[in-house]
């Protein structure tokens, strides 16, 4: 790995949270199903979670986690993770962060803590210009972070389809 391949950008959230009306750009589309003509509640629920921010959320969270991972495989010396901190932070402190789904909030929720887990480990070993007394350890334990990010990834990607099939469609698809 290039030296300079460990150097990131630290950028921290000052205040808190600004609470705004959420953006709610998103269509509803409902999913036949052979069992049932009636949504489920948990459904209904869901689809209520997905319209009052929970699809921003969602979108902006796997934006943000995309952006920091292509420019890692990009092997880009210079890598902003204050977007993918920040979008991690807005989701946390979500008022109806609970998905009503049990199975969806599952994967909602261990996709944000494999990300934040990943995230604290990248930048806890990036050095910021420290020098490493193991470089080796230190690069593989980089490595083990961008890994622990990119499940995360999957884990968005999979609570996106379980969303998708309770019939929360998003306007602009996150993953073109």
């Amino acid at each position: 790995m290039p030296a300079a391949a460990g150097a990131v950008l630290l950028t921290g959230c000052s205040g808190e949270a600004k609470s705004a009306a959420p953006d709610t750009h998103v269509s509803f589309r409902p999913v036949p199903t052979a069992t049932s003509a009636e949504p489920t509640r948990s459904g209904a629920g869901v689809i209520q979670w997905y319209q009052s921010g929970g699809s921003e959320l969602l979108g902006n969270l796997i934006s943000a986690a995309r952006i920091a991972q292509s420019s890692h495989e990009a092997d880009e010396a210079y890598i902003d993770l204050g977007y993918l901190s920040a979008r991690l932070e807005a989701a946390r402190g979500y008022t109806v962060a609970y998905i009503p789904d049990q199975k969806t909030h599952e994967t909602w929720t261990k996709a944000r803590q494999h990300l934040s887990s990943g995230l604290a480990t990248v930048l806890n070993t990036s050095g910021l210009g420290v020098v490493q007394p193991d470089p080796a350890k230190a690069a593989q334990t980089t490595a083990e972070g961008w890994a622990e990010i990119g499940r995360g990834i999957e884990g968005l990607r999979e609570t996106d389809n379980q969303l998708r099939a309770l019939g929360c469609i998003p306007t602009k698809d996150p993953w073109k």
